[in-house]
């Protein structure tokens, strides 16, 4: 098991360019990583919601990998999501992008992103870090989403991964972090029972959360593949990672504009992310479609609200 330290700020998830026949993208993902890779503190691929990587097959998610290596080369950490929907299914996912890995002898740091919940209750997940861990090299960082848990056609009992549960995980040098989304007070509780990890990372999934209460390993944010710079700002201020304040009040007004503008950019594509963002970056050029991995609705007038917004603050994307 490498010793990686989990990255700390800005991470992307990223959205899965498609060609019409849902192939992956080429052209359109190095297009879209080339602009984000500069901004961004990682990416996350194959997301199960912005990524659609619910409903992207073994095949296209080893594509999809293929791919990313290609573009990245190494330049920032690569996370990537395994989840299927049951153990089996996750294990073969995960030694299929293992063998990409290996084919390409690739050397820049990857972490494996799981929602156990999706397929396993809590009982029992030690063990099954374990095995997983003892397969491959590269470090885990959970997902707990209790709203894509109760949405499963036969959700686990709990849609919350186990306080008691989670102090057990961070104790398996494999597990290095988690992406939470859920009620403030329970992220508290997860802070408390992984301090004995000092490097740790629990992100916040939630990007208004993250801005009203910015978590210190940083946010997962859907809104960077529309405006990585102004995400970046916002995230580095949150954390303190930059310290170019030298006008100290106006560094404040640009902060809190950046943020009224993120906040009223999610307000538009919150109700459709996948298609809106990928509509307008299609209308950019930045991607070559918009396919979706699912029907889609008619979203023309979320997108070029979005695109008037970013023109508005000449964020040309």
């Amino acid at each position: 098991m490498q010793a990686l330290v989990p990255p700390r700020g800005l991470i992307v998830e990223l959205i899965t360019p498609l060609n019409q026949d849902r192939s992956i993208d080429g052209r359109g993902l190095g297009h879209l990583l080339d602009r984000l890779s500069p901004l961004v503190h990682a990416v996350f691929f194959a997301g199960p919601d912005t990524g659609e990587g619910k409903n992207l097959s073994l095949s296209q998610r080893l594509e999809l990998l293929e791919k990313a290596l290609v573009v990245v080369r190494g330049r920032i950490p690569i996370l990537f999501w395994i989840t299927q929907e049951g153990e089996e299914k996750t294990t073969e996912t995960l030694l299929g992008l293992k063998k990409t890995l290996e084919r390409r002898r690739y050397g820049g740091q990857v972490f494996w992103v799981d929602t156990p919940l999706y397929y396993h209750s809590n009982r029992g997940l030690p063990a099954l870090y374990r095995n997983l861990s003892s397969m491959v090299d590269e470090p885990f960082i959970l997902h707990n989403s209790p709203e894509f848990i109760r949405g499963l056609a036969k959700p686990m009992k709990r849609s919350n991964i186990r306080t008691a549960i989670l102090k057990e995980l961070a104790s398996l040098k494999a597990i290095v972090g988690l992406i939470f989304l859920g009620f403030l007070d329970r992220a508290h509780n997860y802070q408390k029972a992984c301090r004995s990890r000092a490097r740790f990372r629990i992100y916040d999934g939630d990007e208004t959360h993250f801005m009203d209460h910015p978590s210190m390993s940083g946010v997962v944010s859907s809104g960077a593949n529309l405006a990585p710079g102004a995400w970046q700002k916002i995230t580095e201020s949150s954390l303190r990672i930059t310290t170019n304040q030298d006008n100290y009040p106006e560094y404040l007004h640009q902060v809190w504009d950046l943020g009224q503008y993120l906040r009223d950019l999610k307000g538009i594509y919150q109700r459709a992310p996948v298609t809106i963002i990928k509509e307008v970056l299609a209308d950019k050029g930045i991607i070559e479609t918009p396919t979706c991995t699912f029907p889609t609705k008619d979203v023309e007038e979320s997108k070029q609200r979005a695109k008037e917004l970013m023109d508005s603050y000449n964020d040309r994307a």
